[in-house]
C-alpha cells in the first residue's frame, strides 16, 4: 500500500510540475509575443510620427522666408518682400494648401498608429496648420494698405509661431509615447 501511495503521489507531482511547467512555458511566449507585438508597434508609429513632423516641418519651412524681414507697408515693398524672399508668389496659396493637405494626409496615419493622447496633440497641430496655411492665403488678398498688411504678415508669422510650439509639443508627447514600454500605469 505504501509503495501505491508513494508512486501515486510521485504521478501526482510529475503531474503538476508539468502542468505548471507548460503554464510556464505559455505565459513566456504570450510575454515574448506581446513584446514583439509592442516593438512592431513602436517602431510603425516612431515612421508615422516622423512622417508627420517632416510635414509641418516642410510647410513651416515654406512659410518662414515671408516672415524673416519687416511686413511690406505698399504694393512696392509687398512685390519686393516676395522677390527677395523666394516664395512664389504666384504658386503661394496653391503650395500652402497643398503643404495642409500633406500633414492631414500623415495626421490620418497618426490618429491610426495612436495612442490617444498623441492623436489630440496631432489634431491640434492639424488646425494650427490650417490657421497658417489660411493666413498666409490672406496675404494675397489682403488690400495692399499699410495697416492691412503688417496686420495680415503680423497674424500670419504668429499662426506659424503656434505652430511650431504645437510641433514641439507633439515631439515631446510622441517620445513619451515611445519610450513607453507597457509597465507604466
Amino acid at each position: 500500500m505504501a509503495a501505491v501511495l508513494g508512486a501515486l503521489a510521485g504521478a501526482v507531482a510529475t503531474t503538476a510540475a508539468a502542468l505548471a511547467t507548460g503554464w510556464s512555458a505559455r505565459e513566456q511566449a504570450k510575454i515574448t509575443a506581446r513584446g514583439e507585438h509592442r516593438r512592431q508597434r513602436r517602431d510603425a508609429r516612431q515612421a508615422v510620427y516622423e512622417e508627420f513632423i517632416a510635414a509641418v516641418r516642410e510647410q513651416l519651412n515654406h512659410a518662414a522666408p515671408l516672415f524673416e524681414e519687416s511686413p511690406p507697408e505698399d504694393q512696392e515693398e509687398f512685390d519686393r518682400h516676395f522677390r527677395s524672399s523666394g516664395v512664389a508668389y504666384e504658386t503661394l496659396v496653391e503650395d500652402a494648401y497643398r503643404l495642409h493637405i500633406n500633414v492631414m494626409t500623415v495626421l490620418t496615419r497618426v490618429q491610426l498608429a495612436g495612442p490617444e493622447d498623441i492623436t489630440k496633440i496631432a489634431k491640434t497641430v492639424s488646425n494650427r496648420s490650417l490657421a497658417l496655411t489660411s493666413s498666409v492665403a490672406s496675404l494675397i488678398s489682403t488690400p495692399r494698405r499699410r495697416d492691412s498688411l503688417r496686420q495680415a504678415f503680423k497674424s500670419a508669422g504668429d499662426r506659424g509661431q503656434k505652430l511650431d510650439l504645437a510641433v514641439d509639443a507633439f515631439i515631446d508627447a510622441a517620445q513619451e509615447a515611445l519610450d513607453d514600454d507597457g509597465t507604466k500605469r
